[in-house]
Order: structure tokens, then C-alpha cells, then sequence
């Protein structure tokens, strides 16, 4: 059995007045927000659950037939927030969510989320941090993710490919976020390989080690948090990184303070393991959705004259 603990920076910005988080996610209207972290939740819930459910159909009347089915993956969610500022009573009524709230600033949640980490030491097999607004949707992530640490050891760090959903309601294309990120979202160099490899049922996974250490979601084994939990920075940002600018917000993404080597799955493997950023929001920027929009109206234009052509009609003049 996998153990996962997993923990939710939460913030929503309830009055313009508050300036702690004005950017992102937390501009978003409260209905947009709260149908997305009730979406993530519920998906983080469900590949969470330590059973699932197979109905079936014995008699004449649909379904009625319920059998538990285990698997072999269990965990916890906590979420963790600041005063007022949240979307928890909306959400769910307690204790149906276990919520911590901090009154420390909101652009240092990430590190609260590491306190949260650091009193379950030993008790989990994963440590999950993952933002409000992203989500698991593979049953398989944490199998796929022990799969790679048991092939190439603890001593450099996993992260997922972040992608949104892009286009019109009757279509969707996935895109990958991230590679490469920022300037100041990418890690140190670490010595490592450069390339990585897992056997998989339709041939080898690829990683590359890479400094790109925005995923909007970092796990961490239970070995890698007791190593972090020596650091200096863990508890709280690194002054001098501070000063140089860095945005604690920021900091906080890069696992172990990119102390160890990042590896993702290649471009050829870019869906190994990924998290979703739910409101789909930086692809719909004005110079990417216009270049993804270039990449994909001649392909929908031949498609639909190819379905037009054989259904016996001429595709439509410009």
C-alpha cells in the first residue's frame, strides 16, 4: 500500500483591498474559483481513495449490482489557508475537509505546507504539494512515480508535466507548460545523467534532467523530506534569496530547494506523468492562443473537408 499525504495551498482574494495574492487564479470571479477547487478536490479525492467500485448489471434493472474493488494507494488531503481570505466554508462543512489556517502571509503557504509535511514525518510513503487550482487525474501517478525511485534511486527528484486543455468548446488539444519555465523558476544545475530511462508496456519512458522546477505540484519520499528538513530554507525563504528578488511564492515550487537533480518525462513522453491546471487560463494568452490557433485551423479545415468530401459534398468555399 502507497501512503500519500497530500497538502493544498488555498487562497481567494475576497476584497480588492487585499493585495497578498493579486495575480493568477485569485482574479478569477468566486463562482469560476470555487467550480475549480471543487474539481480538483474531487479528482485528488478519488485517486486518493484506498477502494473503488465496479457496478454491474446482474437483472433487468441497471446497475444495482455494487461491488468495492481495493487498490493499493491510500492518502490524505489537508488543505491549508489564511483567515477569511478562502473558499472553505463554501466548499465543504466541517470536518468533511481537514483544513489548517495559517495567519502568516499568504506568498509563504508553500512553507507551511513543509511544517504540515514535517510533523507526519515516517507516516507517509509521498508527500504531495499541489496548487488549488491543479489536479491528478491518473489512478496510476504515485505507482508510476515509486516505479521510477525503486529504477534509479532517492537521490534526485520527479516532477510532473503541467498541461492545460486548449480550444473551442467542441474541441480540446492538450498543452505542456513549463519547458522551459522563467528564469527564476528553474533550479540549480546538479550533477546526474541527462537522460533516464523506465521500461513501460509500449517501450521505454525517457527523463531528461532538467532546471525547469514549476509544476504547479512537487512529491517528495519520505527519505528526500527528512533531508530537507536539515536545510536552512525549509522553514521559512532564504533571506538572501529574498533580496536577490526572488518571489517566495516561487521558492516555494522548486522541491528540496533544488538541492537534488529534477527529472521529467521527455517531450516523446510528456503524458507519463502529468498534472492538469484547471482553468486552462495561460493558453488562452493572447500570443499562445494565437499561435496554437495557427498550428491547429488548417488542421481542422482539412478534416472537415475530408469528412465533407466523403459524405458526397464539397467542402465550403472561402
Amino acid at each position: 500500500m502507497i501512503r500519500v499525504l497530500a497538502c493544498i495551498p488555498h487562497f481567494f482574494r475576497r476584497s480588492a483591498a487585499d493585495s497578498g495574492m493579486g495575480h493568477g487564479s485569485n482574479s478569477d470571479q468566486l463562482e469560476n474559483r470555487l467550480e475549480q477547487f471543487r474539481y480538483c478536490l474531487k479528482q485528488l479525492t478519488a485517486v486518493l481513495e484506498p477502494v473503488r467500485f465496479l457496478l454491474g448489471t446482474p437483472v433487468r434493472i441497471a446497475h444495482e449490482q455494487v461491488e468495492r474493488v481495493p487498490q493499493s494507494i491510500a492518502g490524505d488531503i489537508v488543505v491549508v489557508t489564511v483567515p477569511e481570505n478562502h473558499l472553505i466554508a463554501e466548499i465543504s462543512a466541517p470536518p468533511s475537509l481537514n483544513a489548517r489556517v495559517w495567519a502568516g502571509p499568504p506568498r509563504q503557504l508553500g512553507y507551511e505546507c513543509r511544517r504540515v509535511f514535517a510533523q507526519h514525518l515516517g507516516q507517509y510513503d509521498f508527500y504531495l504539494f499541489i496548487e488549488d487550482d491543479t489536479t491528478i487525474l491518473d489512478p496510476a501517478f504515485f505507482r508510476k512515480i515509486a516505479a521510477f525511485y525503486r529504477a534509479h534511486g532517492e537521490d534526485k527528484i520527479l516532477l510532473p508535466n503541467r498541461f492545460e486543455i486548449f480550444g473551442p468548446s467542441h474541441h480540446g488539444w492538450r498543452a505542456y507548460l513549463d519547458q522551459p519555465a522563467f528564469p527564476n523558476h528553474r533550479a540549480p544545475e546538479r550533477p546526474g545523467p541527462a537522460e533516464l530511462t523506465l521500461p513501460s508496456f509500449d517501450g521505454d519512458v525517457v527523463f531528461r534532467k532538467t532546471q525547469d522546477s514549476l509544476s504547479g505540484a512537487y512529491i517528495i519520499t519520505d527519505a528526500q523530506l527528512r533531508r530537507w528538513m536539515g536545510q536552512s530554507d525549509f522553514h521559512a525563504p532564504d533571506p538572501r534569496a529574498v533580496a536577490a528578488g526572488l518571489d517566495p511564492l516561487e521558492l516555494t515550487q522548486t522541491p528540496l530547494g533544488g538541492s537534488l537533480p529534477i527529472y521529467r518525462s521527455a517531450r516523446q513522453n510528456l503524458d507519463f506523468l502529468e498534472v492538469h491546471h484547471v482553468p486552462n487560463r495561460l493558453t488562452a494568452l493572447k500570443t499562445p492562443s494565437s499561435k496554437l490557433r495557427g498550428f491547429i485551423n488548417p488542421v481542422l479545415q482539412e478534416r472537415f473537408a475530408r469528412i465533407r468530401a466523403n459524405a458526397g459534398h464539397p467542402p465550403p468555399q472561402d
